[in-house]
């Protein structure tokens, strides 16, 4: 099997995530507001799934040693670069998932949960418990849960597939045209902040973060076939954990 092999079999499933029934729901910044209240969990553990990958992939131990593949180690340690250390619209260095709170402060969406929710998993609290204490919706606990299911099952291939194919590629654009949309109506709203994080995220996505991902999972299965065929189930389970998020968000909104 190849990489163009796990793609065309789960093309399906992504054209079903690509076509759900939120994004006809979404036509408002208070749409958006919603949406992004639960969205950043995804948007945090996204970043716990790169770090995880980051952790196997490099040497992150206080006495270095070299590692057993530098391709893949190069892959991963350029995609943190991105995603951990970028720097917003003012040239301020912070991770993605910094820049989509400002976006979500900036809309007034609130981040009170997300704020709490990080709070206890700075004082050590397990990741299920602390969603369970900041109430997020099923959907939301469903979803994080999955995700450092595979995280604790530890294979880094599995990971590896969860991280490239568990994201939305249409949330982006939607957003671009509702902001802009927006902005033409009320031009006391530049939304600069959600606007930078949206144009950035696709230009990382589709010109940089994407193909090296899928570069990576090659270099991690090559040969092997159970690899392969374990990287393809992930990636199914990962698209149809998405689909569930985005109907649990969908009853929110309705």
């Amino acid at each position: 099997m190849k990489i163009e092999d796990v793609q065309e079999r789960i093309h399906s499933a992504i054209n079903k995530l690509n076509s759900h029934d939120l994004y006809k729901d979404l036509n408002s910044i208070q749409d958006i507001k919603q949406f992004m209240e639960s969205h950043v969990f995804a948007v945090w553990d996204f970043m716990s799934l790169l770090k995880n990958l980051q952790i196997q992939l490099t040497c992150v131990s206080k006495v270095w040693i070299p590692v057993e593949n530098p391709v893949t180690a190069r892959f991963i340690n350029e995609i943190v670069h991105g995603e951990e250390t970028d720097v917003n619209e003012l040239g301020v260095p912070m991770s993605h998932f910094e820049m989509y709170l400002e976006a979500m402060k900036e809309v007034g969406a609130s981040t009170a949960k997300i704020d709490l929710f990080i709070n206890l998993i700075k004082q050590g609290v397990p990741v299920l418990d602390a969603l369970k204490e900041v109430e997020v919706s099923e959907a939301v606990y469903d979803f994080v849960s999955y995700t450092f299911e595979i995280i604790d099952r530890g294979n880094v291939h599995e990971i590896a597939a969860a991280f490239t194919f568990g994201r939305e590629d249409v949330i982006p654009e939607m957003f671009l045209e509702i902001v802009k949309e927006t902005k033409k109506q009320n031009q006391d709203k530049a939304y600069t902040k959600l606007l930078y994080y949206l144009e950035r995220h696709i230009e990382l996505d589709g010109d940089e973060h994407g193909p090296l991902s899928l570069r990576m999972i090659e270099e991690l299965c090559g040969a092997d076939e159970q690899k392969w065929q374990e990287v393809l189930a992930v990636s199914e389970q990962a698209i149809e954990k998405r689909i569930g998020l985005w109907s649990g968000i969908q009853l929110e909104l309705v």
